[in-house]
């Protein structure tokens, strides 16, 4: 009999209501283990809350939640130990070197210095580990930030926004650091950002998040999907959409190549085939992210 691996994290009715403000709303949600996890949601839908709610620095007006089997509240102490988090603005003392930063965040959480000059080298640190921190740029504080949040070697690491305000060569840099991280061990990342280009490129696996409750949970793959067109590259267009609009297949053509609409592919190979035309290329156009949360929201109105 198969066994279903235990969430990461598991949300059950969770609420959270400052004064008037309901930051989260009911929230129901599972995050799989093992896997890169994305929360998407524009600036304040809740993503920051949900994070602060997992590592036990708000506490829910109502719900519960469990991380890594254990429920927050009467478990923290021991989440907190198995658990590597930036949320918000990292913990940086910038007066001190990078080295000197891991050396004080291991001794604080008794982590030991062992792994430092192997996270230094990680995050590509190694030549500047004895620089003050305060003359560090935004993306080297941000992969400073990741190297401690791994010190205790967790299985799990919450990461709010870690791409936010970084220049472009800072988040490919960051983005690949993730990605090696994610496919080279057994650990649960769960990333939160606004921009949907980050998390289509980096996530296994998305919780779309917006205005406090949760719009939908999936694979990347699963949420974008297709929306039942294909691009088709044949030597002669106008002889192919002749033959397609013959069969009643809807086509157009679009610069090198024609854009048709059809349920399955192999009834446009099987009907351009009758027609003595063979396709070099017949691929599914897959919706981008930002068209699903578009969708999803309803924030294209």
């Amino acid at each position: 009999m198969e066994t279903r691996e235990q969430p990461a994290i598991t949300f059950t009715g969770v609420t959270k209501r400052y004064k008037d403000t309901l930051a989260l709303d009911g929230v129901d949600l599972e995050v799989p283990s093992g896997l890169l996890t994305g929360f998407l949601g524009p600036n304040g839908a809740g993503k920051t809350t949900s994070f602060r709610a997992i590592m036990g620095l708000t506490a829910a007006t109502a719900g519960t939640i469990r991380v890594l089997g254990m429920q927050v509240g009467p478990d923290t102490h021991r989440i907190v130990k198995r658990v590597g988090a930036i949320i918000e603005e990292p913990g940086l003392h910038k007066t001190l070197t990078a080295r000197d930063n891991l050396q004080v965040s291991a001794d604080t959480i008794g982590a030991g210095a062992g792994r430092i000059p192997e996270l230094l080298d990680f995050v590509s640190l190694s030549e500047v580990a004895d620089k003050k921190v305060g003359q560090f740029s935004k993306g080297m504080r941000q992969r400073l930030a990741l190297a401690q949040a791994m010190l205790s070697d967790p299985d799990l690491l919450i990461l709010d926004e870690p791409l936010d305000g970084l220049d472009p060569q800072g988040q490919v840099d960051l983005k690949e650091r993730l990605r090696a991280l994610a496919s080279e061990s057994n650990k649960t990342i769960v990333v939160s950002s606004h921009n949907l280009a980050d998390v289509e490129q980096l996530a296994d696996h998305v919780v779309v998040i917006n205005k406090g409750r949760v719009v939908t949970t999936g694979t990347v793959r699963d949420l974008l999907g297709d929306d039942g067109s294909f691009e088709v590259k044949v030597a002669d267009l106008t002889a192919a959409q002749a033959a397609l609009i013959a069969a009643g297949i809807d086509s157009h053509v679009a610069s090198d190549h024609l854009s048709v609409t059809a349920t399955d592919g192999s009834d446009i190979s099987r009907i351009l085939a009758g027609a003595g035309i063979y396709p070099s290329a017949l691929v599914p156009v897959r919706r981008s992210l930002e068209s699903v949360f578009l969708q999803l929201t309803g924030d294209d109105q």
